[in-house]
């Protein structure tokens, strides 16, 4: 029984191998294989064109990065230095405020005991309660 099946599966694998042998090309997939390959090279050549153009490209940011951009009118100086004036300002009243809030907030919740959610900290509120009963 084991021969049998070795030798059918033998022969699946040898059918498999004859079905994929070489065949005879034809002259249509002659033809198909150098279209593929004329458009593969062409395809290879606008790559590495592309690739000097943006090579030229990066070079010349690079060399432009730490240079500050040219503001030629005055509307465009006006709104540089109105945009840098309100960043440097925007919301720090409020901010403050907010700060001093929170502070304010936060000191009237000192003496206040806060809630015990998880089981742990229950745990360790027992136990500190438990040593200062203790001593």
């Amino acid at each position: 029984m084991n021969k049998l099946i070795v030798a059918l599966i033998a022969g699946v694998f040898a059918t498999a191998a004859a079905a994929q042998g070489t065949m005879g090309e034809t002259p249509k997939d002659k033809s198909k294989q150098s279209e593929v390959q004329q458009s593969t090279q062409k395809a290879v050549e606008g790559s590495q064109e592309n690739r000097a153009t943006q090579s030229k490209e990066v070079q010349k940011l690079k060399g432009e990065k730490g240079q500050p951009k040219a503001l030629t009118g005055a509307k465009q100086k006006q709104q540089a230095a109105g945009g840098a004036t309100q960043a440097g300002t925007e919301g720090s009243l409020e901010q403050r405020q907010a700060q001093s809030k929170q502070v304010q907030k936060l000191k009237g919740e000192k003496g206040t005991p806060k809630a015990l959610t998880t089981k742990k900290e229950k745990e360790e509120a027992v136990q500190s309660t438990t040593k200062k009963e203790g001593q």
